[in-house]
């Protein structure tokens, strides 16, 4: 198949793309309102989608209703043309498409519409940020182009298809809308466009919130379209950058320049300051480094100024130090820019280097220590101008520099000081502009010095806190690596007076320093060694006032020793009653992880866990004060494996936490066979702070026996440490107590006595522990099984201590029977326990009777109080009790209360607050009186007004059973439902009553047996509900009953109403459905009249068979569908035309004829008259006479046209009838010519001219011209009046393809319009103009301009390039009106070619010589010498220097005048 006929296929592959773009993009704005398109084809033809789309995209609604439910073809024509309407009145032009096309499916037209809406509400509507006037004025295709070319000034887009095909397009157009989202887009490779074009799309949609409309395989696919690519970009303008985008920034050092005298390759002078720019401003984001090595291999000092301007230029200053070659580096993001490093030769300054001296002690080669200051002189006098340097540098090994300061101390003398740090051989370089002085460089060797960074100084003395007045404060100095020198410890009170510290050496490089602070406040204790501060010198020490009262104490192992990466552990304990806040902090070489952990018997465990060696301080604060000897300083050891105490065990007697007795020795072993080898310490402390010895016995194979003996009854804690470091379980709480003497322990009283106790009599015994030492006393007391229940029940009792070590216990039995007594101290019972007593009854409960509603099982309803009565008439003296259990926790009743009504009985009065069952205990004595406990059922209280009933809606239809739903949640009650239902003939009904499914209440069902009312009541916990319902039951319907008579159903005339009537009496209650079907639509009417049957008419406008179906409750009646035959009630042959109307006539014309129907009968008359291209004439149609009417009509084209007379909607004799329109004027003798008729280049502007003087000579409005693209978008052209006859027309063309181009006058077509024109793509360099004076000539170090003019040129890239000298920096600025502004710097004089070309080929007079010259200013001419200064002697010759070289070209001209006004002759 050629290539043609395959893109016009129905599956070509453009084809297929475009769809699917279409519909992606249609249902991007329809998913806000919850719709979609699947196909296009199908999808519109119902209208609905169509009018959807057309509200979201306009945000207005459609001026008329349309068919919601659009079921048959006419409907779905009405809700189409609903929305064609609307796009007409919107002023949105569619071209060859109506409403059938879209039922019907013509995916060609369907296509052109959806292109006609993109255009317009994603192109042309919208209002897009960064976009100038012009857009105004042109096609939606040049502004999306344009828009683009703004965005991309750097890239040749010359369309949109092929250019897009390389996804880095994509990626550039991303990256420009959100700088950094796609920064690497020029890395990207050609040869993998689909990942690219995937890359920036997945940005764009998640991050810029631009919708896929089109895949990244179809935007590369060569067969893509314009029209899909337009689509899918037109999205962009709009784009919003989301917060939290992953922004990169875009780095091209390359793209930097640097330019100034400071990077010339000449010019620079050694000394003499110079300067140049740097701009970044095409480079990215980024840092600027400049770096100026000199011909040594030395830095120069340079200076970066940024100038903070839109091009983000850097100011760069530097001063060579020395003659010869110097290199310039600069470096942007790291990376060297364009040109660097630049190589930049210094010349030699005026100064003289050898005149210049230099001597001191910083010169000599001994006798300079290390951290110690030096210095030296250097005299100048006689040696000129010239800047004095001094470069000191360190050993070889560590060639550092050392800064060195130089003062100025008269004229030509300087003083150099300097500090050398290391020890070793150092050089220090004197120059001066420049050079080296004599004997430069100098070696100097620098002895070492002390360091006193090696020292450490460590101890609660230096801690900033916790020092106490009148206490001993100790540190120690470690000098070890410090080298020579004195040490010196002096302590500076608040006072001021300062004074030395008592120090004591305890080896060679440790020293032990002690003082007693005898004031309150911030003391300074200096720590120096050979005169220098060691590490943390000075500290500042603040000295609180002496330790009051003290709240807590702390000890343990963590306070002074401890291990990297183990615990280090101590205990505090209370001192009194009030523990106060505690806070605790560790200072020292790392952080440190606290774990306090309350023991809950007034004392803590503390751990904390340093992962560096060294000196800690361990600060424990209470009520934010330090306690007394706080903080403690541990010496925290490196890590050793060598010993485990996590693996020593540890058991025995004297570590178990009860059990243990004053004065009784207490043991425990300790195993650590394999725990390594340690030291093992144990300690032993009561809680009053008293430490108590603890005697350790090694057994020899790697166990240890301790014993301590404690000697008071208190508690005892016992800490074992294994290499200084806590075992497991350490530290243990040991409870000693006095001991305890059970036997010792006497009981006393009738409450023990066998016999004598009576039921419901209080009674009580003593418990004497004076003599039984320690102990908690413990009483049970039980009744035997069968007194109060089955089984064994526990007896309440009160026991009171008194003051000398007695209880006494009281308790009242509630039953006659068996009980027991079971008493112990220390828990371990007495000797004579259990006591066991006999308790006689004191009442007769058979004789007690509980009665009445309160114990009913039923009639008891929630919230509603209720009482019983008790009678104890006979029954003795007892106690009454009631008790109530719920089946739910908590109290079932409230209010509850028992009167004696004096007359031996109770009233029990009490309120339910639990529903269910619940029972009533009724006890008298303790025991349960005849019948108890009684078991009531608590119902919720009735309200009626929260029942609801559901279904009585449904229609009641007889011999069908009918059900309706009850809900009584929340009614209260026992629930109990009772429904009656009575007939129309008085007769009730069965009627069930069922638990609904949904269980909130019950389901009704019974079965109507008659027609009319059903009276329906109900009862609900025999209480009648107020509303009595009437139910009417119909009989079932029966289509079948239905009966249908009128003549209507077989017969009638155009234009007369045919009538019938239905009677639905006998039929029961359905549904009625008419509907008329024939050769026009209808209209029908049916009315109710009121008793079962309705008047039905219809109003047929056309002859022909109509069949009308009748259909009750869904089903057709008897004789459905009838067939009616409807007859023409006129004759159109008998319609007579008169008149001369009907022959030619010119546009603008009227003509007119009569029609004589007087004789036809009554029928609609219809006459139009339309022209073969579709437009109709204005026709008006007025009646004369009965029956006669006169017709004029004017046409508005010219050209065949059809007129047709109908009468009843049929065409009358001879019509329709054929004329030729002739047009208004003579269009034969216009001529068009010139390129836009002949060739044209897509998205170029054209133009061509057009000749109509023969028709005038002053020109108008009469000539349009419109060109029409091959998708029927019609393209706007701009007409120009030349105000003599003449015009030119101008255009844009942004379609490939067939074009037509209309030329009319006065909308008459010229002579061979329209023009047939073929658009391409591509361009034509030789339509290129260029033009200005930068093309002529230029000056250096200004911009010189010039402008090109691309119009009808086509779409190609414009290429610039100067060459010349120098290189000219080249700027080129769209002017949105085919033309552009092209700007250039040249640096240097001389003769440039200016090239210009346009798709790759020079335009015409390309490239163009421009000689560039130097801007002459004479300002910049500088005069100097002997010469031209004050003093010059007659007759001496004298000689000066006029330095133009920064002036321009130009002839120097150089005039002497003498004192008497004449002109002398200079050489």
């Amino acid at each position: 198949m050629p290539a043609t006929e395959k893109d016009l296929a129905q599956d070509a592959p453009w084809k297929k793309i475009q769809q699917n773009t279409f519909t992606r993009w249609c249902n991007e704005h329809l998913k806000c309102v919850h719709k979609q398109i699947n196909d296009l084809h199908t999808d519109l033809s119902d209208g609905l989608r169509f009018i959807a789309l057309l509200e979201v995209l306009s945000q207005k609604k459609m001026p008329r209703k349309h068919n919601a439910r659009p079921i048959i073809r006419q409907m779905q024509l009405e809700n189409v043309s609903v929305g064609l309407e609307f796009l007409e009145r919107e002023h949105i032009r569619l071209v060859s498409i109506d409403s059938q096309a879209i039922v019907d499916g013509n995916l060609k037209l369907i296509l052109g519409l959806v292109w006609t809406l993109i255009l317009h509400y994603s192109i042309s509507v919208p209002e897009w940020e960064d976009e100038e006037d012009t857009s105004k004025k042109q096609t939606p295709k040049q502004r999306l182009f344009g828009w683009i070319q703004n965005k991309l000034p750097d890239i040749p887009v010359r369309n949109f298809s092929k250019d897009w095909q390389n996804g880095r397009t994509l990626g550039a157009l991303v990256d420009s809308c959100a700088p950094g989202l796609c920064p690497d887009w020029e890395t990207w490779s050609e040869e993998k466009p689909v990942d690219n074009a995937r890359e920036a799309m997945q940005q764009a949609d998640e991050w810029l919130g631009v919708p896929q409309v089109i895949t990244p395989e179809e935007i590369v696919d060569p067969n893509v379209d314009e029209y899909s690519v337009m689509t899918y970009l037109s999205q962009f303008p709009k784009a919003k950058l989301k917060p939290g985008a992953p922004l990169r920034p875009k780095l091209n050092p390359k793209k930097a320049r640097a330019y100034g005298p400071g990077v010339e390759p000449s010019g620079n002078v050694a000394t003499q300051p110079t300067a140049f720019v740097v701009e970044t401003v095409r480079a990215g984001q980024g840092d600027l480094s400049v770096s100026v090595k000199g011909p040594t291999g030395e830095d120069d000092e340079v200076r970066v100024t940024a100038n903070n301007d839109k091009n983000h230029t850097y100011a760069v200053e530097y001063t060579p130090k020395a003659v010869g070659p110097h290199e310039v580096m600069v470096l942007f993001a790291n990376q060297h820019i364009s040109k660097s490093p630049f190589h930049v030769m210094v010349s030699e300054p005026q100064g003289d280097a050898n005149k210049v001296s230099a001597a001191g002690p910083g010169l000599v080669s001994a006798g300079v220590v290390a951290g110690r200051p030096t210095d030296f002189n250097i005299n100048t006098t006689g040696a000129g101008v010239g800047d004095v340097a001094v470069v000191v540098k360190g050993p070889k090994d560590q060639p550092t520099l050392v800064d060195a300061a130089l003062e100025e101390r008269g004229p030509g003398m300087y003083r150099c000081c300097y500090k050398p740090t290391k020890e070793g051989p150092h050089t220090v370089a004197v120059s001066f502009g420049g050079l080296p002085i004599p004997h430069s460089p100098y070696t100097v060797n620098v002895a070492p010095a002390s360091k006193a960074i090696a020292c450490r100084a460590t101890g609660r003395g230096l801690q900033a806190k916790g020092v106490r007045i009148n206490e001993i404060a100790d540190f120690t100095v470690l000098t070890e690596g410090a080298g020579s020198g004195d040490l010196q410890v002096t302590l500076k009170k608040p006072s001021g007076v300062e004074e030395p510290i008592k120090q004591k050496t305890m080896r060679d490089t440790l020293h032990s320093c002690e003082y007693k602070p005898t004031a309150v406040g911030k003391h300074t204790v200096s720590v120096t060694w050979a005169g220098q501060h060691t590490p943390g010198s000075p500290f500042t020490v603040d000295v609180g006032p002496e330790a009051g009262k003290q709240k807590v104490r702390a000890w343990g192992p963590g306070l002074s020793s401890g291990m990297v990466g183990k615990s280090s552990d101590f205990v505090v304990e209370a001192v009194g009653t009030d523990v106060g806040a505690l806070g605790f902090s560790i200072e020292g070489p790392s952080q440190c992880t606290i774990d306090c952990t309350d023991v809950g018997d007034g004392s803590c465990d503390v751990k904390y866990w340093p992962t560096e060696p060294g000196c800690y301080g361990v600060h424990v604060i209470c009520d934010d004060d330090e306690i007394k000897n706080s903080p403690f300083i541990a010496e925290i050891v490196p890590v050793n494996t060598a010993f485990h105490p996590e693996k020593v065990r540890i058991s025995g007697k004297g570590v178990e936490p009860t059990g243990n007795v004053v004065g009784q020795p207490l043991e425990f072993t300790v195993d650590a066979k394999d725990a390594g080898k340690a030291p093992l310490q144990a300690f032993a402390q009561d809680v009053d702070g008293t430490p108590v010895p603890v005697k350790v016995v090694d057994n020899g194979d790697g166990t240890y026996a301790c014993r301590y003996t404690p000697q008071k009854p208190i508690k005892h804690t016992v800490v074992v440490t294994w290499g200084a470091l806590n075992v497991p379980s350490s530290p243990f709480r040991v409870k000693v107590g006095k001991g305890s003497y059970p036997q010792r322990v006497k009981v006393s009283g009738q409450g023990v006595e066998r016999t004598g106790v009576k039921a419901h009599e209080p009674t009580s015994f003593t418990v004497d522990c004076s003599e039984a030492g320690e102990g908690d006393v413990s009483v049970g007391i039980k009744c035997a099984s069968g007194v109060l229940g089955p089984c064994e029940a526990d007896i309440d009792f009160d026991i009171i201590k008194n003051d000398d070590d007695t209880f006494l216990v009281k308790y009242t039995p509630l039953a006659a029977g068996r009980y027991t007594i079971m008493v112990l101290f220390a828990d371990e019972e007495l000797p004579n326990s259990p006591y066991r007593i006999k308790v006689d009854p004191s009442h007769d409960v058979h004789k007690v009777k509980a009665e009445g509603p309160g114990v009913s099982k039923t009639g008891v309803q929630l919230n509603q109080p209720t009482q019983f009565t008790v009678t104890t008439k006979g029954a003795g003296q007892a106690k009454l009790d009631v008790q109530f259990t719920g089946s739910t926790k908590g109290n079932p009743v409230r209010n509850m209360s028992i009167k004696d009504n004096k007359d031996d009985t109770h009233t029990v009065a009490y309120t339910p607050i639990q529903q269910g069952p619940m029972a009533v205990a009724v006890t008298y004595g303790g025991d349960l009186v005849p019948y108890s406990p009684f078991t009531v059922d608590i119902a919720p209280p009735v309200d009626l007004g929260k029942i609801q009933v559901q279904g009585l809606e449904n229609k009641l239809v007889v011999g069908e059973e009918f059900e309706f739903d009850v809900n009584t949640r929340g009614a209260g009650g026992r629930g109990k439902l009772d429904v009656h239902v009575v007939s129309p003939s008085n007769k009730p009904l069965d009627c069930s009553v069922e638990p609904a499914h949904t269980g909130n209440g019950s389901t009704v069902r019974f079965l109507p047996k008659e027609e009319g009312p059903h009276r329906v009541s109900m009862v609900y916990d025999g209480q009648l509900l107020d509303d009595t319902f009437t139910l009417e039951a119909a009989l079932p319907p029966d289509p079948k009953k239905v009966r249908v008579s009128g003549e209507g159903l077989r017969s009638g005339k155009v234009g007369h109403p045919a009538q019938f009537s239905i009677d639905t009496r006998q039929a029961g209650q359905g549904n009625l459905s008419l509907t008329v079907e024939g050769p026009s639509e209808a209209k029908l009417e049916c009315v109710d009249n009121g008793d079962g049957t309705c008047s039905v008419s219809y109003l047929p406008v056309e002859a022909g068979d109509y069949l009308i179906n009748i259909l009750f409750a869904g089903t057709h009646v008897p004789g459905s569908p009838f067939q009616a035959t409807i007859e023409p009630s006129f004759d159109p042959k008998k319609v007579l035309v008169k008149g001369e109307g009907l022959k030619n006539v010119k546009v603008g014309d009227t003509g007119s004829f009569t029609l004589d129907c007087s004789q036809a009968g009554d029928a609609n008359l219809d006459v139009k008259m339309v022209s073969d291209s579709g437009v109709e004439a204005d026709v008006v149609t007025r009646r004369q006479a009965e029956g006669v009417y006169a017709v004029n009509y004017t046409p508005v084209c010219h050209g065949p046209h059809t007129m047709n007379v109908k009468y009843g909607g049929q065409s009358v004799p001879t019509f329709p009838a054929r004329l030729e329109v002739q047009p208004s004027v003579d269009t034969s003798g216009i001529k068009v010519f010139g390129p836009g008729i002949e060739k044209a280049f897509c998205d170029a502007t054209t133009d061509f001219s057009v000749d109509a003087s023969s028709l005038t000579r002053t020109g108008g409005d009469d000539l349009t011209a419109s060109i029409t693209g091959p998708s029927g978008v019609v393209i706007d052209a701009a007409v120009t009046d030349k105000k003599n006859g003449t015009y030119v027309v101008e255009y844009i063309p942004f379609e490939l393809g067939k074009h037509l181009v209309d030329v009319m006058y006065k909308e008459v077509p010229v002579a061979g319009s329209p023009f047939p024109l073929v658009v391409s793509e591509g361009c034509d360099p030789k339509r290129v103009c260029v033009s200005g004076p930068g093309l002529k000539s230029g000056w250096t170090n200004q911009t010189n301009s010039f402008t090109v003019e691309t119009r009808g040129a086509g779409t190609g890239g414009l290429g610039l390039l100067i060459e010349g000298p120098t290189e000219a920096v080249i700027s080129c600025t769209d002017n949105k009106n085919g033309t552009c502004l092209v700007e250039y710097v040249p640096q240097d004089p001389g003769q440039y070619e200016v090239l210009v070309s346009y798709g790759g080929q020079p335009v015409p007079g390309s490239p163009f010589v421009v000689p560039v010259q130097d801007k002459v200013n004479p300002s910049k001419v500088k005069v100097s010498g002997s010469g031209v200064e004050p003093g010059v002697r007659a007759g001496i010759p004298q000689e000066f220097v006029v330095d133009a070289s920064r002036a321009g070209q130009a002839p120097l001209k150089v005039e002497l005048i003498n004192p008497r006004g004449v002109f002398q002759e200079l050489s």
